[in-house]
């Protein structure tokens, strides 16, 4: 695996815990949905919403590590990384499908 392509993703996902709506935009596939630990579907457009209510953020509020990327084809991705948070030092695992559209990552659900 490229570790530019590695650095890309990792770039991208920490692009998006900045939590700045453009980023969302431009990042999000049409078709993206994540469930959230309380088990609740959210898709693009509620994330937006969400975002309208709120100011972006300075710094990333996490603490990444244990990133590895797998590749399940030329043009979709698999990441998986473990954050912890600053302020409250809860632990969380992540997974997400980055999928190549038009030359541009977009976080996806295939």
């Amino acid at each position: 695996m490229s570790k530019e392509i590695e650095d890309i993703i990792l770039s991208l996902e920490k692009q998006l815990m900045h939590a700045r709506s453009e980023d969302f935009e431009k990042l999000l596939a049409y078709d993206y949905i994540e469930y959230g630990s309380s088990g609740r579907k959210y898709d693009k457009s509620m994330q937006l919403t969400f975002l309208k209510s709120r100011s972006p953020l300075n710094h990333i509020p996490f603490i990444i590590t244990d990133f590895n990327i797998r590749l399940l084809s030329s043009e979709i991705i698999h990441a998986t990384y473990c954050t912890e948070s600053n302020d409250t030092g809860i632990k969380s695992l992540r997974s997400s499908i980055w999928k190549l559209n038009e030359g541009q990552w977009q976080f996806s659900m295939l």
